[in-house]
């Protein structure tokens, strides 16, 4: 069991009118479901980026705002927030600390411990280029020897970073260096995630298209890692106007992993995956993967895909849409989801989760950070 999300690119290129203009996350707390935590990029009136953080302790039938996250005088302002909790009841905000110049960044973390009420002086644990994903994990699983664990990795400077810290207050990386470089070599949208026995697994993209998804492995809670195994190679990223393509992983408790990415092989973005049985170590299938879905799909641009393994053993991917609803429609927005019930050998069709589909050019789209979310309420039912 693992509680892991991710943050978007700041400062990428790429955006257009179907990407995310504020960064949001939504965790429910895997050690207690009526305990909802929100958090929200919002721009105050002088145009400082802050962290807004919601709270509610009943299912999400009321909600309390929280003291406000700290920010230093220094800081152009702080972006970008994820959320992780830890195997004691403890909140983990991990968010990019912008310099004045906003050129540069610290990846800091925020802690709090009476629920998102109240939150830490924020700890910075990387330093680097403000043009910045970055994926922070939990070790929530009682027989792991790492439970309480919290790792982070990001791409700083289009490298290969990571931290750990088995108290959220002290960081290190591999073995007994400081936080940052894993691994020589290109890196982009990293993701980090803890498997059920306590093994830590880092998943990445060696460029923004026509490259290859890379994963190394640790049995030791970070300290010493495997060498790279290659998930998938060929991988084309999405087109311009689209948030980039970025890999997203999950492993099953008997071992069965899976990795979804959004290809714009056939000229529109789709969802790709491929899967292996023995906990990411050989994949199954064409190299370059196969569609999630069988059949020619919604005929629309699908991106940003998560998954999450339910309690009761099913894969879910949720993933946006972006297209025309209907023949010379405008180009809207859809949250979907495919579910496997056999561990991820098959997807069945999709299915549409927004009541309405939202035009991005005038309502603000869900993030990454909301994606998980969504997810995160379907794991209740």
């Amino acid at each position: 069991m693992t509680e892991t999300m991710k943050s978007q690119k700041r400062g990428s290129k790429r955006e257009g009118s179907a990407v995310a203009r504020n960064a949001s996350a939504l965790l429910v707390n895997p050690l207690d479901p009526q305990h909802i935590v929100g958090v929200e990029e919002i721009i105050l009136p002088d145009g400082v980026p802050v962290i807004s953080a919601r709270i509610s302790f009943d299912g999400g039938t009321c909600w309390r705002e929280s003291w406000p996250v700290p920010v230093e005088a220094e800081w152009a302002g702080v972006v970008g927030p994820v959320l992780a909790m830890d195997a004691h009841g403890t909140l983990n905000l991990a968010a990019l600390a912008l310099d004045p110049e906003r050129s540069r960044a610290s990846l800091v973390v925020y802690r709090s411990e009476d629920g998102g009420i109240h939150w830490t002086l924020p700890e910075v644990v990387l330093q680097g280029a403000s043009e910045c994903c970055y994926s922070i994990a939990t070790d929530l699983n009682p027989a792991s020897p790492f439970r309480g664990s919290v790792y982070l990795a990001a791409d700083m400077g289009n490298t290969l970073c990571f931290a750990r810290s088995s108290d959220g207050n002290s960081w290190s990386g591999r073995g007994n260096s400081k936080p940052g470089l894993l691994l020589h070599g290109l890196c982009f949208n990293p993701e980090v995630l803890v498997d059920t026995g306590g093994a830590v697994h880092v998943v990445w993209m060696t460029g923004p298209s026509g490259c290859s998804i890379l994963a190394v492995d640790s049995a030791d809670g970070g300290h010493t890692f495997s060498a790279p195994v290659t998930v998938a190679e060929g991988i084309i990223g999405v087109q311009e106007g689209l948030p980039e393509t970025a890999p997203a992983t999950c492993i099953t408790e008997d071992g069965v992993a899976l990795c979804v990415w959004a290809d714009d092989r056939e000229g529109r973005a789709r969802i790709y995956h491929r899967r292996s049985l023995d906990g990411g170590r050989t994949w199954q299938g064409a190299s370059a993967g196969n569609p999630l879905v069988d059949g020619g799909g919604s005929g629309q641009h699908e991106f940003q895909p998560h998954l999450i393994v339910t309690a009761g053993g099913e894969i879910c991917c949720a993933f946006y849409e972006y297209g025309p609803k209907n023949p010379g429609g405008d180009l809207l927005v859809d949250l979907a989801m495919a579910v496997s019930y056999d561990r991820g050998a098959t997807f069945a069709g999709r299915m549409v989760l927004s009541e309405r589909p939202w035009d991005p050019a005038v309502d603000q789209p869900l993030s990454r950070g909301a994606t998980r979310g969504a997810l995160g309420w379907l794991a209740l039912a």
